[in-house]
């Protein structure tokens, strides 16, 4: 949900992951191996511990007219939809946001030029009037935008407001999701020019590609054609901010995050309570339907008390019920009623640094040969038999089953005789010199359950005693894309359904924070072969390419797959409990659906 769709939303979570298809892979049947106690490090307590009243900062819109009361800082009102955020959400500025939380919620706030259906996941216009025109070349966009588009606080939304939009987005070095951008013309160069030292040049602030004829136009021009460009365009990177309301300098957000006129999306940000609690109000100029309720969301981090509200009836809504709790939700004849799942478009592995520690160098036998029985070591049935209670499905590969160029292939199956044998070829047998090795996960209650399964069967499969940690979110987030972990937890939700998301986004080489201008390649995976054959793929725009474009793509993921930068582990089931007092709230596969959508049931 990474980054819209981190999109736009969009991916955008929620018992095992939260950010999207169905997953497969071979997976040989194994002896159980219990749960060990974990080694566990924990996260800092400011991670894990809502902040007191008295600590919190509250964040405060002015009141603005003909805008619905909020109901209240803690609680909300009878008649307000509350959902449960399950952590402090990292930023609501589109230029950074990347995570689940910030996207599903930011989505009600934001809108972009298009959209995707939430009931039939197709493209359709959002502040564009309709869809493009397209040049014959595939590398001209015409938009003209809504003429009734305003922001919430009634300003009209122009062409100039685009421009500034992205072009904000361009010129911040600690934007996540600018690879979205790159194939419009000059974003690159923006981009460089951001964190070029070099005082000698002119600093390019605006990409070429991004003209405004008039005010209603926009006109993109790409370097090359593209085969996703208009689902990138989906994704909130490309959310329309307000040039009167929202500065160029993202170091602040506190100062204007819930000013009237931020957004254009149906509900306007009026109260963020850091660690405690947000509120959403409608927009009173939101240019599409009207939503019909104001929306309350505690943050509450520990699942258990967020089931005892719900079953309370305090809580609306609640995304991700424990897998401990599942049993006893599908016993119970009332629960089981309002209990709904999906197969989410995501992957969890483990991710292994190759660029310093025991894994690295990428190109190193012996390091190849950790990586191999790492992977080889995992019992992936019984890990979501254990960890999950079942809720989820065994993966060994990259993109899940069901996502457009999905490809059965298992580069390491399960083997704990040949993973002990690699484990000894690389140097480290019984563990000998790997005393630190650490798993660092996400703080989560599912996270963990998962980090200690891998620590008990690496212990039982490998003889190697691992630690593992768990860190807040955000935090785990820089240090991840820094590449501070030697062994860490990793998961992506589709932004939109294409192979060019998932390969490109997070194993191309342009991607390996400090190398290139991206940030999602954690592990340091660089090889020519998997770029090249990538790269090729993303043009092949022609239709009639499809099944070419794909076998590239398939190439790709098997190069990757082999140097074994990642262990694919398991694709999450979405699961989410729903109050019979409301209709219209659901979940697809990549995102929760606007809260646009939510009524009182009649």
């Amino acid at each position: 949900m990474a980054s819209k769709r981190i999109m736009g939303l969009a991916t955008l979570l929620m018992v095992l992951s939260m950010l999207l298809a169905a997953c497969g892979g071979e997976t040989p049947t194994s002896t159980a191996v219990p749960a060990a106690a974990a080694t566990n490090t924990t996260a800092p307590a400011a991670a894990d511990t809502p902040a007191t009243s008295a600590q919190a900062t509250n964040t405060t819109a002015p009141a603005a007219a003909n805008t619905p009361a909020a109901g209240g800082a803690t609680t909300p009102s009878s008649d307000m939809f509350s959902w449960r955020a399950y952590a402090e959400p990292e930023t609501f500025d589109p230029a950074l946001m990347q995570e689940n939380l910030s996207i599903d919620i930011g989505q009600n706030v934001y809108d972009s030029l298009v959209e995707f259906n939430p009931d039939t996941q197709k493209i359709q216009p959002a502040l564009a009037e309709s869809l493009p025109e397209v040049s014959p070349d595939a590398t001209t966009y015409t938009f003209k935008i809504r003429k009734d588009a305003k922001f919430s606080n009634g300003d009209p939304v122009t062409s100039a407001d685009v421009k500034y939009s992205w072009n904000r987005a361009l010129n911040n070095p600690k934007a996540p999701y600018l690879f979205v951008m790159n194939d419009i013309k000059g974003a690159q160069e923006v981009q460089a020019s951001a964190v070029s030292t070099d005082t000698t040049k002119q600093k390019v602030t605006e990409a070429a590609g991004i003209e405004t004829p008039d005010a209603q136009t926009v006109k993109i021009t790409l370097t090359q054609p593209s085969a996703y460009f208009l689902s990138e365009l989906t994704v909130w990177t490309y959310y329309i901010v307000n040039q009167k309301v929202v500065p160029a300098s993202s170091d602040n957000p506190d100062a204007w995050i819930t000013k009237p006129g931020v957004g254009t999306g149906a509900y306007m940000l009026k109260e963020w309570k850091h660690d405690q609690s947000i509120t959403l109000v409608r927009n009173p100029n939101y240019w599409g339907p009207q939503g019909t309720v104001d929306v309350f969301i505690p943050i509450i981090k520990d699942t258990a008390t967020a089931q005892s509200q719900f079953e309370k009836g305090t809580l609306a809504a609640l995304d991700g019920p424990s897998p401990d709790d599942l049993v006893r939700i599908q016993s119970d004849p009332t629960l089981k009623t309002q209990l709904h799942s999906v197969g989410q478009a995501r992957t969890v592995w483990i991710g292994l640094n190759l660029l310093h520690g025991p894994f690295s160098p990428q190109n190193d036998d012996k390091a190849l040969k950790l990586r191999q029985a790492i992977s080889m070591a995992i019992d992936r049935d019984q890990l979501v038999k254990l960890a999950l209670a079942g809720a989820g499905q065994p993966v060994t590969t990259l993109l899940p089953e069901g996502e457009p160029g999905y490809h059965a292939f298992d580069a390491y199956p399960f083997d704990p005789d040949k993973a002990k044998q690699l484990l000894a070829e690389s140097g480290h047998a019984n563990g000998a010199g790997l005393e630190n090795l650490t798993y660092t996960y996400r703080q989560r209650d599912v996270e963990q359950r998962v980090a200690e399964q891998i620590q008990a069967q690496l212990k039982e499969n490998l003889g190697l005693n691992i630690k593992v940690q768990g860190v807040a979110w955000a935090d785990m987030l820089t240090a991840r894309q820094a590449h501070s972990y030697d062994m860490f937890y990793g998961s992506w939700g589709h932004d939109y359904p294409d192979p060019q998301n998932w390969l490109f986004a997070l194993f191309d080489s342009s991607q390996i924070q400090g190398v290139g201008t991206g940030t999602g390649n954690d592990p340091g995976f660089s090889d020519p072969n998997f770029d090249k054959l990538v790269r090729q793929a993303n043009t092949l725009a022609d239709p009639a390419k499809v099944d070419e474009r794909m076998d590239l793509y398939h190439q790709a993921e098997e190069i990757m797959l082999k140097a074994a930068p990642m262990v694919p582990l398991y694709q999450a089931t979405r699961y989410w409990e729903v109050s019979p007092k409301w209709t219209g709230y659901n979940t697809n596969n990549s995102f929760v659906y606007p809260f646009r959508m939510v009524k009182p049931a009649q």
